[in-house]
């Protein structure tokens, strides 16, 4: 390849490849075809990467244009199907819908530079395929262009363990590329003089529609290439209409999309587009939506009109037979829209946009389309890359401990709690390219997906103030948090438990459904948010009536969904009584929920032997699918951390996390995975191999193997309580609002002996667990010497579990100007015992 064309410097380029069919790779790559068969290449680039596609071809021969598809995947058998590891219908347009891009080249000596309209954010694998008989064309360059730089890794983490330090940095890697920067994503929609030009995508909903009914919809469309595409009754899903010039063929789906994809697509029939009809010009659209029925009139004329309709949103909870207008289209369409108007049946308009230039602002903000007003986070680099309060909760500790790109998680807060309901339902999901709303009207509906989400988020914003330290941020959304908690306490029964409707009862899987009845995760939600709510009030100047709630609902948990026999905590009241819900069983032992009980690790820790730990266990549907989640694996971590079953916890991460870090995997991406199956790989082709909420180890490792953690907002008071399991040593480094915190753990555990070194910023207070005596520190390092008593080393390093009942006393420790004294100490109690 020439990797020294100026067009083509500081690509990212692939590291090996596969040939098939005739491939001449003497000097770049040349693809020739004969009469019969396909040449093709896969170019692997290792890890997964995304950018903006480059490809320079050369010397391309045939008798007449020559088509080839390049085609994209993050999974090792994606890359084998037609479509590569897509497409992606679900949530936004801030990337290429589709995992296929066809294109035609003319025969041409010279080089030819080409650039997709749409960057492919990431992927391991792509396939150029030449699909046209007796022809050729040679690959000069390719690659990808960097769109931005990497966010840099400012706070670190090390030990003596090189697994764990090799999941780190894929965890910061991923955290890196589930991170927006303000302004990155591109606009998906070109707004011109003479229309809007739409190319076939993801079909976006115009947000100020998402609650209508009965509508009449008219525009006009002039279609450049394959057909034009509209959808009514849209949020994510609803009823999508496509134009097909070349076979004069209007076909309607319901679902997503003309396709099948995570969520089955159903054909609500074709019909032929009659020669009177004109379609080479502009043409006049009319969708009129009356209860159950649909017609289209194209030029006036009636061609099509469907009955019985009964389209239930995924999304919002919103009647059914209700959404917005939407447009999007298969791949390959191109077509120019402008005059749209909406009405209702009455002729009140709800809706007009000329989508001309002069309304371009307004055009891409109303749908969603354009760039992204607020550095935020993701849920995945590929796909959906939408914003998730669930996500949140994860990522926003992972980038504090990694990145510290605090932006991103302001942006994300400030985005989600600006769509709020009247009632007090907080946005817990949102299109990365939508604005903030404003308005005094209902926001969108497809900003709420899950209660327990919008619960999440609460937390995730106590984190964000925690450890930025940021009081204006809380004051300014402290209304919606407290309207919020009120929304929840309407939803409460006589026994005191939180009962949301299905609609709010969706959580991290959603092919299980609901979670009928009291949710589990729901309610111990509300407990970490009542919390959490506590914690911040101060700064609202609010008494405090959040704990003693939270109090009272633990008893309710505690006395409704508890199995003390077993030591479960259940899905639900409706749910088996011996059904395990990995996550919900781990977060209610990390919230301090549930009480101590002999059965939480073997629950929770690694299964025996080199299975993979299932999330779901004996719940009907829920199980069927064998899913093995980071997400959930994640909670269950923390919480074996905190019931001090250390040993278990990391064996937990090097059993779920080793699987993505091993880099002789095909699948291996250099990041964390969304979902697996118990034998280790992707659980679907389009599986996110890229996934914020799976970057778990990100904080949990120097969380708690160097113990470090804020204790006041903005660390002016910090904690260091290190969980022992077995380390050498544990180095962590942290960029915080109180100045560059150090924590370095040196253990000799054959003698019990070891030290912490810490960097204590003038002004902070650090607090270690134990010993009890008070340190003063100095401006510079402070160091606390270690002597574990002989009896209490055991050289069997077969389980290790802090002491029960070491008391909770520490040592602070202030950082001073120079003149300050080194600490020394014996400590002769650690939070360490080894068991034979």
């Amino acid at each position: 390849m020439d990797k020294n064309s100026s067009k083509t410097a500081g690509l990212i380029t692939p590291s090996k490849w596969s040939c098939k069919g005739y491939v001449d790779i003497a000097e770049g790559f040349k693809l020739s075809n004969r009469s019969d068969g396909l040449s093709e290449i896969i170019f692997d680039y290792r890890s997964a990467v995304g950018s903006m596609p480059i490809l320079e071809t050369s010397n391309v021969s045939g008798y007449g244009a020559v088509e080839i598809d390049i085609i994209f995947s993050e999974t090792y058998a994606g890359i084998e199907k037609e479509t590569g590891d897509g497409p992606f219908f679900l949530f936004s347009n801030a990337m290429d819908t589709y995992r296929v891009h066809t294109q035609t080249l003319e025969p041409s000596e010279t080089k030819t530079l080409l650039q997709l309209p749409f960057p492919q954010r990431s992927q391991r694998y792509q396939r150029v395929v030449l699909k046209t008989p007796n022809s050729s064309f040679h690959i000069s360059s390719i690659g990808y262009r960097p769109i931005r730089p990497p966010n840099p890794t400012v706070n670190t983490f090390s030990c003596s363990n090189n697994l764990l330090n090799k999941i780190w940095k894929d965890g910061v890697r991923t955290v890196d590329a589930c991170t927006v920067e303000a302004e990155e994503t591109a606009e998906a929609w070109e707004v011109t003089e003479s229309g809007t030009r739409i190319l076939g995508q993801h079909w976006a909903p115009c947000r100020h529609g998402t609650r209508w009914g009965d509508v009449k919809v008219q525009f006009e469309v002039k279609i450049e290439k394959g057909g034009a595409s509209w959808g009514v009754h849209m949020v994510a899903n609803g009823l999508i209409f496509c134009l097909d010039l070349a076979k004069r063929l209007l076909a309607a789906f319901e679902g997503l999309s003309d396709t099948n994809g995570v969520f089955p697509t159903m054909s609500r029939g074709c019909w032929d587009v009659t020669p009177d009809i004109a379609l080479d010009d502009w043409i006049s659209v009319t969708t009129i939506a009356t209860g159950s029925t649909v017609s289209v009139r194209l030029n006036g004329v009636e061609v099509a009109s469907i009955s019985n309709l009964d389209i239930h949103p995924i999304l919002g909870g919103s009647q059914n037979n209700t959404g917005s207008v939407a447009f999007g289209g298969p791949q390959g369409y191109v077509s120019i829209y402008r005059q749209l108007q909406v009405a209702d049946l009455l002729g009140e308009s709800l809706y007009h946009n000329e989508l001309l230039l002069a309304d371009k602002q307004r055009t891409l903000a109303d749908f969603a389309v354009g760039t992204n007003a607020h550095s935020c986070i993701i849920d995945g680099a590929k796909r959906d890359r939408a914003l998730f309060g669930g996500d949140l909760f994860v990522m926003g500790r992972s980038i504090c401990y990694s990145t510290a790109n605090i932006d991103a998680i302001l942006g994300s807060i400030l985005l989600l709690t600006s769509h709020q309901t009247s009632e007090g339902y907080l946005g817990n999901l949102c299109p990365i390219q939508a604005p903030t709303h404003t308005e005094m009207s209902e926001p969108p509906t497809y900003a709420f997906y899950s209660l327990s989400y919008a619960l999440l988020l609460v937390v995730a914003i106590k984190d964000y103030w925690m450890h930025s330290g940021d009081n204006a941020t809380i004051l300014s959304i402290w209304p919606q948090l407290e309207k919020l908690m009120g929304f929840v306490e309407r939803l409460v029964d006589q026994r005191g438990l939180v009962v949301a409707p299905p609609p709010l009862s969706m959580d991290w899987f959603p092919m299980g459904g609901p979670i009928f009845g009291a949710s589990g995760k729901i309610n111990i939600a509300f407990y970490d948010a009542l919390m959490s709510m506590s914690r911040m009030c101060k700064v609202a100047n609010t008494k405090d009536t959040f704990s003693p709630q939270a109090a009272e609902l633990k008893e309710n948990i505690l006395a409704h969904l508890w199995n003390p026999i077993a030591g479960i905590m259940r899905m639900s009241d409706t749910a088996s009584m011996v059904g395990i819900c990995q996550d919900i069983n781990a977060y209610a032992i990390t919230v301090g929920v549930s009480p101590t009980h002999g059965t939480p690790e073997p629950i929770l820790a690694a299964p025996r032997g080199n299975e993979l730990p299932l999330a779901f266990q004996n719940l009907d549907r829920w199980d069927e699918k064998k899913v093995v989640s980071p997400y959930a694996s994640g909670f269950a971590a923390e919480a074996l951390f905190e019931r001090g079953h250390g040993c278990s916890a990391v064996e937990l991460i090097e059993r779920v996390w080793g699987v993505m870090a091993d880099e002789t995997n095909p699948n291996y991406s250099g990041g964390h995975w969304e979902a697996m199956k118990q034998d280790g790989t992707p659980i679907t082709d389009d599986t996110s191999l890229m996934h914020g909420w799976s970057t778990w180890p990100v904080f949990l490792l120097p969380r708690y193997l160097a113990g470090v953690s804020p204790q006041e907002p903005g660390w002016t008071r910090w904690k260091v309580q290190p969980v022992l399991v077995g380390l050498e040593n544990v180095d962590v480094s942290l960029s915080t609002p109180a100045g560059q915190i150090g924590v370095s753990l040196q253990m000799q555990e054959s003698l019990g002996t070891g030290s912490i070194v810490l960097d204590v910023p003038i002004g902070s207070v650090a607090e270690v667990f134990p010993p009890s005596q008070s340190i003063t520190g100095q401006k510079g390092k402070v160091t606390i010497k270690i002597q574990i008593p002989n009896e209490e080393i055991v050289h069997s390093r077969a389980k290790c579990e802090e002491i029960d009942g070491v008391p909770k006393t520490s040592s602070p420790i202030s950082g001073k100007p120079a003149g300050g004294w080194l600490g020394q100490i014996s400590v002769l109690r650690l939070l360490l015992k080894w068991l034979s």
